[in-house]
């Protein structure tokens, strides 16, 4: 009796280990299954994971237009080696290198006509990264800078849900997209330099900046200075005069607008008329802000006519003649002249008598 329930206690521990060794593998069959059918190796090849390696994008179209977008120290980009990037910008194009997927392969039947599409209006993406000439084991000599991938853009999908894109070296272009982003991705490269721009005029933080001076050509007694004294600001006025007394709350508000100033759009054209006669003049105001390190960046503001052609009207009434919403600016930071909005300058055009206790404030247009 002993041997035998040893025997059928021997055959039901088989019995249960080869019951756990199938359940495994049915468990390993699932996981493979589902992993083939939720991503695949050319998936993980198409889209570039390691976007913080990337030092230059080149983009550029069918028609000649090129932009090149390159990373500098602590992480600033440069357009076409001239001007400072949008961040935002650089960041989302950085993103969709990293985050798009393919949605799709495209069928035989319309692979040639996507392909010819490609051909004659998509932009060509060229990244490159930092690679070494020689690499041996831990030894990388001669670094230089390697073009990593180029990617091919085509126009969106019917649906508008997707991208068709060909990255070379693949025999096939595919619908790409990224997960959760409902739209296309073609107009995230642009060719127009204006638009990779950074609109930023001034951008401080409170404690980086020394003084700012704020002048009046035409007004010269309403011109003053707000100086960085440790504790706060001090408020000198045109005739050197420390106020003891100002309206702070104004203050701060003047101070706000420097953390970050934007430039709404570069002007273009700008009529002949406006060139004579508004540019010929001094400025409304000119705003000069020194920082810590003792560099100087300076804005000077223009009015800006509605209708060019009314200056030679005899109309005495400002707001038929002066845009009352924008006015030109011309910055240091840029070779071009500027349109802003007074909406974000409306807190700093202001004589020093708005800051004065009681004084009742408004723009200050001359």
């Amino acid at each position: 009796m002993r041997i035998s329930n040893i025997k059928k206690v021997q055959r039901n521990k088989k019995n249960i280990i080869s019951l756990i060794i199938v359940v495994v593998l049915v468990i390993i069959t699932i996981i493979i299954v589902i992993t083939k059918n939720t991503s695949s190796t050319i998936e993980q090849d198409f889209h570039f994971a390691d976007t913080e390696a990337i030092t230059k994008i080149i983009i550029q179209d069918k028609e000649n237009h090129k932009i090149e977008l390159s990373k500098k120290e602590d992480s600033i980009w440069l357009v076409n080696s001239k001007y400072e990037a949008n961040k935002v910008l650089v960041d989302i194009v950085l993103s969709t290198f990293k985050n798009m997927r393919i949605r799709e392969p495209l069928p035989k039947a319309s692979r040639n006509n996507v392909v010819k599409d490609i051909a004659t209006i998509g932009k060509q993406i060229d990244i490159y990264t930092i690679d070494y000439k020689i690499r041996f084991w831990f030894i990388k000599l001669f670094k230089e800078e390697r073009k990593a991938v180029t990617y091919f853009v085509g126009s969106e999908t019917p649906d508008e849900m997707g991208t068709y894109m060909l990255k070379k070296g693949d025999n096939q272009p595919y619908v790409i997209y990224i997960p959760n982003f409902r739209g296309y991705l073609s107009t995230r490269f642009s060719v127009t330099q204006d638009a990779w721009r950074t609109h930023n005029v001034f951008k401080y933080k409170q404690n980086e900046i020394e003084s700012i001076s704020v002048e009046l050509p035409e007004s010269t007694h309403e011109n003053y200075t707000l100086i960085n004294n440790g504790n706060g600001f001090s408020f000198v006025t045109a005739g050197g005069t420390a106020l003891s007394e100002f309206d702070t709350n104004k203050v701060l508000a003047f101070l706000s607008s420097f953390v970050e100033m934007n430039y709404e759009h570069i002007a273009k054209d700008i009529p002949q008329i406006e060139k004579d006669t508004i540019f010929t003049k001094q400025p409304s105001f000119i705003v000069t802000v020194k920082d810590k390190k003792g560099i100087k960046h300076n804005l000077k503001t223009f009015v800006k006519l509605i209708d060019p052609e009314s200056i030679a009207k005899d109309d005495e009434d400002i707001y038929n003649i002066f845009d009352i919403n924008r006015c030109y600016a011309i910055s240091d930071k840029y070779k071009d002249t500027l349109i802003m909005q007074f909406f974000t300058l409306d807190n700093v055009l202001k004589p020093a008598s708005y800051f004065f206790i009681g004084a009742e404030g408004h723009p200050y247009i001359k």
